[in-house]
């Protein structure tokens, strides 16, 4: 079998391309030259590569790649790199898959330059190149992950544990939870924060009939309400269940990100998917990330970008933790909460929360409104003004 990457020269270009770093480029073409040399080795690969690129049978779970023994015992701490030529090796076909479908040349650019930003972070720990982020490239390179702007797209399907509805005058969204997310005493799911709570949790109800639906309300902030709710049939629609397909946007790392680029991206996203894939049309946008941590609002100001952009979806239940947030604002060159820097703003107030004994979770959450409507928040700010006429109403 033929197999591109594996040509020096062309394995240079490519990797030029991606704009990895002169010294990663010497690392892998080394490493493609004893695959060459080696018949053992060349089959390895080779077989991988059918897998992978040729039927599209990606390692797709959230799990570290299994290496081969043999590859290991060759190349010892280049082993990664070996596993990450096979991955290079599907580029040829994606290009070739943008070309057919039509999709500009500086999307596939940007799309896969995301491969060098992970293959940096994860090499800056020791003195040699390494990679570990192979659960997440493949969406990349099997041409189901697009960057368009500032943020990355990709189609899927809901998993989320809530049903969503959409009055049909007015076009409000709510939120009913599923009943089988076990909760805390404060709505939030049981686990949220890496700690037990040490009391009985509870589950929603949630229960259809042609006159409507009654369920526990989730509130914008992620946490469910005690008291059930109905949502007439006559009054409301179903907008999104488990199952319905979603744009699932993901922010990849970068200095900063303002709202404006966020806007700029969701209308190029609105844009090309029903241009591209009109076969798969979207209900919501649904992205899951640290930015969802929801004690951020109480961290940072209402003018932070991240506070703006949690403001813009609708979050529920999920059984969040601290790492999430800490992977991101400090790195795995920090992990004890006693030596991390505090040279930012976000970094102190962090450090702070923890040494008050104050938790921290994310949680995932979903848009429903169009790029014409970002900067509105409508789901938190209509929670917000609820309360506000309810505290009204107790002090009279």
């Amino acid at each position: 079998m033929e197999i591109e990457i594996l040509h020096d020269e062309r394995l240079r270009s490519w990797c030029a391309r991606l704009e990895m770093p002169l010294s990663a480029i010497e690392e892998l073409a080394r490493v493609g030259g004893k695959i060459r040399e080696e018949t053992r080795l060349l089959e390895i690969f080779a077989a991988f590569h059918e897998k992978t690129a040729i039927h599209d049978e990606w390692e797709r779970e959230w799990v570290h790649l299994e290496f081969d023994p043999y590859v290991e015992e060759r190349l010892g701490q280049s082993t990664s790199l070996f596993y990450l030529l096979i991955y290079l090796a599907a580029l040829p076909y994606a290009e070739k898959e943008y070309l057919r479908l039509g999709i500009p040349m500086d999307i596939f650019q940007a799309t896969m330059q995301d491969i060098t930003v992970w293959l940096c972070n994860n090499s800056e720990l020791c003195d040699y190149w390494q990679f570990s982020q192979f659960p997440w490239i493949w969406r990349h390179l099997s041409c189901r992950l697009f960057r368009l702007g500032r943020l990355q797209y990709m189609l899927a399907p809901f998993e989320g544990h809530a049903t969503a509805f959409r009055r049909k005058d007015g076009g409000d969204i709510r939120l009913l939870c599923s009943p089988w997310v076990p909760l805390r005493a404060d709505g939030y799911a049981e686990g949220a924060g890496g700690k037990e709570t040490g009391q009985e949790p509870w589950n929603a109800i949630f229960a259809a009939s042609p006159e409507g639906w009654r369920g526990n309300l989730v509130s914008p902030y992620g946490f469910v309400v005690r008291e059930p709710i109905f949502l007439p049939a006559s009054e409301w629609e179903l907008a999104l269940q488990e199952g319905d397909t979603i744009l699932d946007l993901h922010i990849p790392r970068a200095k900063s990100m303002t709202v404006e680029e966020c806007h700029d991206s969701f209308l190029q996203a609105f844009e090309f998917f029903p241009r591209y894939f009109p076969e798969r049309p979207f209900k919501a946008c649904y992205c899951h990330t640290w930015f969802f941590t929801p004690q951020l609002q109480q961290l940072l100001p209402p003018s932070s970008n991240i506070v703006r952009f949690q403001r813009e979806f609708y979050l529920f239940p999920y059984a969040g933790g601290p790492g999430f947030l800490w992977s991101f604002v400090f790195g795995e060159k920090y992990p004890d909460p006693a030596t991390a820097p505090r040279n930012t703003s976000l970094r102190r107030a962090v450090l702070d929360w923890l040494a008050e004994d104050k938790e921290l979770f994310d949680l995932p959450g979903v848009m429903f409104h169009g790029p014409e409507q970002w900067g509105s928040q409508p789901y938190m700010s209509w929670w917000d003004l609820c309360r506000k006429e309810t505290a009204g109403s107790k002090r009279q």
